[in-house]
């Protein structure tokens, strides 16, 4: 499995865990519990500051292999953590900082390894 290329994750960035476990209440108030999937999975926004270049290889990667399998070792916890991630959109441009700046994001959503 490649590594995802990265550009400095900016701390805005964040991961959210979803962990497939939905809870439905009957009318006497008992809780009724569905569980989806075995593993938890993350949702990760991944905010980076980028040239043009580095967001047309961004776009590239994205065109070329979008339900590809990357790895990602991301900074929320210490010592980082490793996940296996797949694209869930493709990489946009969010905002310009001028002099040839952006920021731009991707949404993944992946396991740990």
């Amino acid at each position: 499995m490649a590594a995802l290329t990265t550009y400095g994750i900016l701390l805005r960035s964040s991961v959210s865990q979803e962990d497939g476990i939905e809870d439905d209440f009957a009318q006497s108030g008992t809780q009724h519990s569905r569980t989806f999937f075995s593993q938890s999975y993350f949702n990760f926004a991944i905010f980076e500051k980028v040239t043009l270049a580095q967001f047309t290889t961004m776009q590239a990667e994205y065109d070329a292999t979008p339900r590809t399998a990357f790895t990602l070792t991301y900074f929320d916890v210490s010592p980082a953590v490793t996940y296996s991630v797949k694209y869930i959109a493709p990489p946009e441009i969010v905002d310009n900082l001028g002099g040839g700046k952006y920021v731009s994001t991707r949404r993944l959503r992946g396991t740990k390894v």
